[in-house]
Order: structure tokens, then sequence, then C-alpha cells
């Protein structure tokens, strides 16, 4: 991969309610400062949102683009990781953004990964009735979620309940402050996530991945970012569409990866989605809607992506009453979201006895190996 500085890559992605000028480019952190001058008429308080734990060399920067803006800088610290899901750091972040006398004319600046941005869109989208929010992302997690499909915030326990629709005004991709090494979770989860995003788009922007997938696992940081941008179009794209089954594609394996969560703690997310995606595809199949072509095609792209199976011992009444669970906790209708056909991922009821059936097979298909 060369180092050298290509030329900045900019987009707009429809997100619901407007759009996201997503620029992505190395270094480009330097020069920032130039590009919010403009989201302001007159530039006041700029609050920069500050995850616990990040880089405070990369904090710096941001500040002194800020400043040489002509923003008065004012810093909001935050919580991170998971901690930033809890809908109680959106009250704290609101209060942060009050004490440093943030309003609807002025600017909040973020980094982080896909729960800190996604906090941070939160507490935008109702602060003073919204306030703009320009975002770093530090992964590629974050990169290809939040602008379109914001993780919700978890209330007393339940996880991603609480939604908030006003999206993110710039974000800003530089990989040279980004962490896409292949073996971090970050990444591994968004590689899961490409993929049904893919499934849910079409069959072109599927093959498109399916393409790259050889450069991906070499290490080409620039295909991996190039896939990452065409595939959060596509998200964008389908979270804007007026039409509610649509918008709903973007919940493919979701309800499957919080159910089997607490069953097999050890799996990471990323496995946990690959998983829902291979279920949720013979689901389909068996109810004669998705071609097994399509399912065996789906299974190798997150093998060559290196989203391997897991490995766990499951009872399968316990694994459909989690499903049951985690449906019944947010809708008044058992549905999942399954492919039937690539291009076209709809909320559907299924069978109970082809649903205890698939979980039967899935739950002996992975034992461990004695």
């Amino acid at each position: 991969m060369s180092e050298e500085v290509p030329e900045l890559v900019r987009q707009w992605v429809s997100v619901p309610g407007g759009s996201c000028d997503v620029r992505v480019g190395r270094d480009l952190v330097e020069g920032l400062g130039s590009v919010l001058k403009t989201v302001a008429g007159r530039p006041e308080v700029c609050a920069i949102v500050v995850p616990a734990g990040s880089d405070e060399g990369l904090v710096e920067r941001l500040r002194r683009q800020v400043t040489d803006a002509g923003f008065r800088a004012a810093r909001v610290d935050a919580p991170s990781g998971g901690s930033a899901r809890d809908v109680g750091a959106l009250c704290e972040l609101m209060a942060a953004l009050g004490r440093a006398g943030v309003t609807s004319d002025d600017l909040v600046l973020a980094l982080g990964d896909a729960d800190e941005l996604s906090l941070a869109q939160a507490a935008c989208s109702v602060w003073c009735g919204g306030v703009p929010l320009a975002a770093v992302a530090l992964d590629l997690a974050g990169m290809l979620l939040v602008p379109a499909s914001p993780r919700a915030l978890d209330v007393d326990g339940r996880e991603e309940v609480a939604s908030f629709r006003l999206g993110i005004r710039y974000l800003f991709c530089d990989p040279l402050v980004m962490d896409l090494s292949l073996d971090s979770e970050a990444t591994r989860l968004s590689l899961a996530l490409m993929v049904a995003t893919a499934v849910a788009d079409s069959r072109p922007t599927l093959e498109h991945l399916w393409d790259a997938t050889p450069q991906i696992m070499e290490g080409d940081e620039d295909v991996l970012l190039d896939q990452a941008m065409a595939l959060l179009k596509a998200r964008g794209k389908l979270a804007s569409s007026t039409a509610v089954a649509v918008r709903q594609s973007l919940f493919y394996g979701q309800d499957f990866v919080r159910a089997l969560r607490p069953l097999v703690p050890a799996a990471s997310e990323a496995e946990l989605l690959g998983e829902a995606l291979r279920f949720s595809a013979r689901i389909s199949a068996g109810e004669g809607k998705l071609d097994v072509d399509d399912v065996l095609v789906q299974d190798e792209l997150l093998e060559r992506l290196g989203v391997e199976p897991i490995e766990c011992e499951l009872e399968p009444g316990a694994m459909v009453e989690a499903l049951r669970r985690e449906r019944f906790a947010r809708s008044n209708r058992f549905l999942l979201a399954l492919p039937q056909a690539v291009g076209r991922v709809r909320l559907s009821s299924v069978d109970e006895d082809l649903l205890a059936e698939h979980a039967a097979a899935w739950c002996d298909a992975h034992l461990p190996e004695e």
C-alpha cells in the first residue's frame, strides 16, 4: 500500500432527513477546519466530544483545526465503548453540551467508534432542537454504521431500543487515524456488515464486493475503504427509502445477534452476525424463497472475508425462545428479516415447525468437535 496522499474522495450519502458529506483521504484531519468553517455562518462554539482513552495527540490536532476556523473550542469528555450505548450517557453528554454553551447555531465535532459516534449523534439530534454534527471515524464500523444507521441506545438493560434520527452533517475518514487492521473486531464486524448490506441492496453490489475480496484480505486499505464507501452509500439508500419494508432490510441479522449474544458470550459480534446471515438465508431457502445458489454464495463470501462459523453447545428450544423474546420485546408480531432474493430482504413470518427444524440443524452443526 502506498503512503502517498491520494486525491480526496468525497461522496454525498443519503441519510434519513437529509444527506451526509463523507470525505475519505490520508491526512484528512489536517485542513478539516476549513470545511467546518462553512457549517456555521458565524463561528462561535465548537464542542469537541472526546471519548475516554482517546489519543490526546489527535485531540490536540482537532482543537487546532477548530480554533483556526474561528471557533471557540470546548472539550467535552464522554464514555467510550459499550458504556456509550447507555441512555444515561446521553443525559450526561447533553448536560456537558449545556455547560459548554452549545446552541443550535453552533457545532459539535465528535471522534470515536460506532458506539461513541452514535451517542454523539443521539445528543445532537435532540439538543436545542438539533445541532450540526461533524464526526471523525476511528474505525470502519463507525464509518459504515453511523451516518445512515446509528446504533440505538440501551435503556434499563434492554439493548438498542432508543433511536434518534437527525444525522451527521460531515463524516471524515482518515486512514492514518483509523484502525483498519483485518484482525480488529471493528473491521471484522464491518466485513460481515458489508455482506449483509450487499445482499440487502442488489446483485451488482454483491458481485462488486465479491470481486474486491482478494485485495481486501491482502490488506489493501484503499480497496477496503472503496468498498466501505460504496456500501455506506447503499445503506443510506436503504435507510432513506420511502418504503418501510425497504428500510427494515437494514435489520438483516440483527435480531439473531442480540438473541444469541447472552447465550454464546464467547462469540464476537462479527461471528454472531455471520451466523445470523447463514441461518436467515437457510430459513428463506426452506420456505422456497431464496435460491440455494445464493445461500452458498453468501456462505462463501463470508468465508472469503474471514467470518468463520462458531462452535457452541446450545439447545434448539433455547435458541428459538431467545429469538422470540427478542422480537416480542420490539414488536407484537414475530417477524424475522429474511432475504427473499438478493436485493430483497423483508420482515417475514416463519412457520414454527420450520423454525424449530432449522434451529435443531443449526445447533447440531455447531457442536464443538471432539
